[in-house]
């Protein structure tokens, strides 16, 4: 049989060895199953007979729901903080000296230790998880938006200010090109510790979500049905993340032109 040449674009060759990995570690899953039995691992099957209960009964849908809120919701107010804070501070010197120690200090800090102190303050309840993702988010958006105001091309914005450019142009053409190398794997990293830390400040607040079904099948000695609240959370993420941040990082490889990738068949 002739050799039939086909062209793959990097976004769909991107796409397939991520369902690649994703393949393998289904495999790995279902050996450690076999291997160390179902009171350590459920199998796949088990499992995915626990996530096709939970879609059916109505309960997947409102926990996931109440998961995405709360872990949207502080990612996008922590996330707002800390570009802000970032742009300041990158653009004013005794801002950016100040706040990084700060920032660096809230990075630091266990998000375990954030949900204790939020059950103290704000109750049990979705508040609490809100704002401990909030909290974690916040550092590593100021963290990344600081490195990227201060690697802008200093020569340019010299210029721009000599031939007065107005001070918005000067942000949207020189301050956010320099940003946006930055930017999209911080906002990635913040996204998916959103998810992470919604769901454990769920599992200890006794909050709706996820992380509320968790413990409940926690309580009940029930593995296949805890892994299934666990898929379903790394799909909402999956979900999220492609919704999200895929076509910015398609926007951003794209005015790089990258060539197709030809693949032999």
């Amino acid at each position: 049989m002739a050799a039939q040449a086909r062209t793959l674009t990097p976004a769909l060759l991107s796409t397939l060895w991520g369902a690649a990995g994703l393949l393998a570690l289904a495999g790995a899953w279902q050996w450690g199953a076999t291997a160390f039995g179902p009171f350590v691992l459920p199998s796949l099957a088990e499992t995915g007979e626990a996530v096709v209960r939970l879609v059916t009964t109505g309960k997947a849908g409102p926990a996931l729901l109440a998961t995405l809120v709360h872990a949207l919701a502080g990612c996008a107010a922590g996330g707002a903080a800390g570009f802000f804070l970032g742009v300041a501070g990158g653009l004013v010197l005794p801002v950016g000296a100040m706040s990084y120690p700060v920032f660096t200090a809230l990075l630091g800090t266990p998000p375990i230790a954030w949900v204790v102190l939020a059950l103290l303050w704000f109750g049990p309840g979705g508040a609490a998880a809100t704002f401990t993702v909030a909290i974690t988010v916040a550092p590593i958006l100021f963290i990344a938006t600081l490195q990227g105001v201060r690697s802008r091309d200093r020569a340019l914005a010299e210029m721009a200010q000599l031939y007065r450019a107005p001070a918005l142009m000067r942000f949207t053409d020189l301050v956010l090109p320099a940003l946006a190398d930055f930017l999209i794997p911080a906002v990635a990293t913040a996204l998916a510790f959103s998810f992470k830390v919604a769901v454990m400040a769920e599992v200890l607040s006794g909050a709706d979500g996820v992380g509320g079904g968790i413990a409940t099948a926690r309580s009940h000695f029930d593995l296949p049905e805890t892994m299934a609240w666990i898929v379903l959370a790394i799909a909402a993420l999956i979900l999220a993340d492609a919704l999200l941040l895929a076509p910015l990082r398609r926007r951003r490889a794209g005015r790089g032109h990258p060539a197709p990738v030809s693949v032999e068949a």
